[in-house]
């Protein structure tokens, strides 16, 4: 009788809802990696669960995935977006008001008309519970989104990404987030004087700027100067109308910047003061050859990206694309290895990475590899061909 009840009350146990046992910290966390509209279904689990989802702190609010997920078509997408922004305010309404917001996202494709008064009235939701991290996309026609004032005034926002599309956005002057320390821009001008774009000189009033990424705005005539700014990306794709070969920007200021990245179909124009803490430098130049890229690309691109890496010259650890150093080397072929910006510089590494379309041209840079042995403490240039990777140093 005492074993049958022993084991009759180990299968009890077994049986046991020990998940809903844990604390509420942790099934949060649980719930984070699941869609919000799947976290909300979890409270037809139990009454355990009822409450959780309104502690959430993450808020990702993606449009595309719930018009995936939506019966209606998917290109109906105009028709979806009543019952979305339904969702969303049920979903703000109901969370619980003393619970603060660590990420809130909202995002739209351009091929939906959001009202601004609707995103206004997020944003707003987000900066009066602390959020720390705001993720901003939507298409406005006719009316353009306005930022809510106490947006300037928030002392939590720590990292800010904005997208717009066709000048979706009011841009106020001046555009300070004196705690911000990380700022994403998409498809933004920065022009003085523009109701939609930032200003040319828009960083010095951001004190605690740390990271900046730039994609795919036109830059020019923009000049950064950001005394506390460590990361800076700068990324071109077709970003720059009539096919222009380069971009014109005025002086990159950062005295702290430690970590550097340009990727594009254009050549950078500017002048960059001394940078005496730069670490890493990544460059991946990709010129589109064909038309209407007609303005002598093959005579600027070259030397553009030569006074380019020559300003570079502080960096410990450089990675070039292989298009990159093709620029400078098949543009106008020869190119005499004396002009390479590596001559006068002792970088710490190199990185070339090569594909395997051009496996048979890695003798031409043997050449430019012995040149630059002389300068730097290591050489590393990899070959990729199809899933399989081989890298080797060259010493």
């Amino acid at each position: 009788m005492k074993k049958s009840s022993k084991s009759k009350q180990k299968f009890v146990n077994m049986n046991q809802d020990r998940i809903s046992n844990l604390p509420d910290s942790i099934l949060c966390k649980i719930l984070s990696f699941l869609d919000l509209k799947e976290s909300i279904q979890t409270i037809e689990l139990s009454k355990r669960w009822i409450p959780l989802w309104t502690y959430l702190p993450d808020l990702n609010f993606d449009f595309d995935r719930y018009r995936f997920q939506s019966p209606s078509p998917v290109w109906q997408s105009q028709q979806i977006l009543l019952p979305y922004t339904h969702f969303v305010n049920q979903v703000l309404s109901h969370r619980d008001n003393s619970s603060s917001i660590h990420k809130f996202r909202l995002a739209f494709g351009v091929s939906v008309n959001v009202d601004p008064s609707f995103v206004y009235n997020c944003v707003d939701y987000a900066i009066n519970h602390q959020v720390q991290e705001l993720d901003i996309a939507a298409y406005h026609y006719p009316k353009p989104f306005q930022f809510p004032q106490c947006l300037f005034t928030c002392r939590s926002l720590q990292k800010l990404r904005l997208k717009s599309y066709s000048q979706s956005m009011i841009i106020p002057k001046p555009f300070c987030l004196p705690t911000l320390k990380s700022l994403h821009l998409e498809r933004f001008e920065f022009m003085d004087g523009e109701p939609f774009c930032f200003p040319k000189e828009p960083f010095s009033s951001f004190e605690n700027l740390q990271e900046l990424t730039l994609n795919c705005c036109i830059v020019d005539g923009l000049a950064i100067s950001a005394s506390k700014l460590k990361v800076l990306e700068l990324l071109f794709y077709g970003s720059l109308p009539q096919f222009s070969s380069e971009s014109k920007m005025g002086t990159i200021s950062a005295p702290n910047l430690t970590s550097f990245k340009f990727e594009g179909q254009v050549s950078l124009v500017c002048a960059m003061e001394d940078l005496p803490c730069l670490e890493t430098v990544y460059v991946d130049l990709y010129p589109l050859l064909e038309h209407p890229y007609t303005d002598q690309i093959d005579e600027k691109m070259p030397m553009n990206l030569i006074k380019f890496l020559e300003q570079l010259k502080n960096a410990k650890y450089v990675t070039l694309s292989l298009s990159t150093v093709e620029v400078m080397y098949y543009f106008r072929p020869p190119f005499p290895i004396s002009n390479f910006p590596f001559e006068s510089q002792r970088f710490s590494s190199i990185h070339i990475s090569l594909y395997s379309r051009v496996l048979i041209q890695i003798a031409l840079f043997l050449t430019i590899l012995i040149k630059w042995k002389n300068e730097c403490h290591t050489i590393y240039f990899s070959c990729y061909t199809g899933k399989k990777g081989v890298g080797c140093n060259y010493n």
